[in-house]
């Protein structure tokens, strides 16, 4: 049905003032679970808990003596940072039970993600669980440390190093390594293909009343969201798996899904679950570039579908410029490769799950070598607060009228005059 056709979301004033309250009803509950785990956590000066290592590396003080810093998950689903001057072996992925000082922390930064100074560390029994089962699989399938950090980022959202990290940022493609929406979608196509033609087939003999698309639909949607849970409700995947869900629900309800409306009523609603994501930029990226795509579709969803897909990651790379550059300055010509390898992403992420999953994951590993290997001259292209502010009212003012977005496509390229 085409999307003009279809009903709003709301329908009056009425509607609107009601899923506001039940929003904030929402909010202030789990903030108020959340306040609950703080008091126990911060009601006496020293408390420990059980822990997943996240992630680890080291640094040096500046008095040049080398120090490891720890991310941890707790098992009550907050995490935090802490620093260890011991001679500790990598505990990354593993749990451990570890003693805080948390006199010092507000619930303001439990929310946000803590720093704690630690002691007693102590490493529990090691169970191999089915991620790391899954991990061990793909990292046996590849030589080089890179390709075995990157494809361990790529399918179950692990921390990537330092220099992965760096090569990534060069060639500006951070968005294609951290499991998002984007992700999310390749997923479901591909679930969606291999299981249409076996369920077809039970459909066709034993219950063809059933609505075939509705039945796939929902059970890939269960897949997924088991696949969310295993890699630990990141916060990009939550935002994905949401908005799936929820343009889901709307679509068999003939509501119209390609509406800010929508994408607004979907970021509250997320916020109202984990208010911790409130303080997550991993989060706020992923809205931000869902956003410039509804802008993008808002105005031009009449072209070409070929057009429009290539089209659309130029788009969004340039739009989220001013937005990343005011968190990360480090710049590259490189990153000009970005759309470009965004496309490619299309069919390189599809074909790499396959060949993992046929035992053949190293087949490109040459080829992703030498990319990762460019280099180019770093600048800082920082936005300032200022321009950024601007720069975001100018974009909600795009979304009302054709001469807006021009204004706002003037305001994007005053930031490469400007900054």
């Amino acid at each position: 049905m085409n999307e003009d056709l279809k009903l709003n979301l709301f329908e009056s004033k009425k509607e609107i003032f009601l899923f506001l309250v039940f929003i904030m009803i929402v909010f202030a509950s789990n903030l108020f679970f959340q306040y609950q785990t703080y008091q126990k956590l911060s009601s006496s000066k020293f408390s420990h808990t059980e822990a997943t290592v996240i992630n680890q590396y080291q640094k040096k003080s500046k008095k040049g003596k080398t120090y490891h810093v720890l991310k941890l998950k707790s098992v009550d689903g907050y995490t935090f940072i802490t620093t260890n001057y011991e001679d500790i072996k990598d505990l990354k992925d593993r749990q451990v039970r570890i003693g805080l000082i948390t006199d010092k922390v507000s619930f303001l930064d439990f929310l946000k993600s803590f720093y704690a100074p630690s002691f007693d560390i102590e490493l529990l029994d090691y169970h191999d669980s089915f991620k790391e089962k899954l991990q061990a699989s793909i990292e046996a399938q590849h030589q080089e440390p890179f390709a075995k950090e990157l494809f361990s980022a790529l399918f179950l959202a692990k921390p990537i190093s330092k220099s992965l990290r760096n090569s990534v940022s060069m060639l500006g493609i951070s968005h294609l390594i951290a499991i998002s929406g984007y992700h999310l979608s390749f997923l479901f196509g591909l679930l969606y293909l291999l299981v249409a033609k076996p369920y077809t087939f039970f459909q066709d003999r034993y219950f063809p009343y059933r609505n075939r698309r509705f039945d796939l639909s929902v059970g890939i949607i269960m897949m997924l969201l088991w696949y969310v849970w295993l890699l630990d409700f990141t916060p990009s995947l939550i935002r994905s798996f949401v908005m799936l869900s929820f343009a889901f629900f709307l679509f068999h309800r003939h509501i119209r899904i390609l509406s800010f409306e929508v994408l607004a009523v979907a970021v509250l609603f997320i916020l109202a679950l984990k208010p911790a994501l409130l303080f997550s930029i991993g989060f706020w990226f992923s809205v931000s570039g869902i956003f410039y795509i509804y802008l993008f579709l808002h105005y031009f969803k009449t072209w070409n579908k070929w057009l429009i897909m290539i089209v659309i990651n130029v788009w969004v790379y340039f739009a989220m410029i001013p937005i990343v550059h005011f968190i990360f300055p480090a710049f590259s010509y490189l990153q000009f490769l970005s759309p470009l390898l965004s496309i490619v992403f299309g069919i390189f992420y599809p074909f790499e799950m396959l060949l993992h999953l046929l035992g053949l994951g190293d087949l490109l590993d040459g080829m992703l070598e030498k990319l990762f290997s460019l280099k180019a001259e770093i600048i800082v292209l920082k936005t300032p607060l200022w321009f950024l502010a601007l720069y975001v009212f100018s974009s909600f003012l795009a979304i009302f009228h054709y001469r807006f977005l021009f204004l706002f496509a003037s305001v994007l390229l005053s930031f490469f005059l400007i900054v």
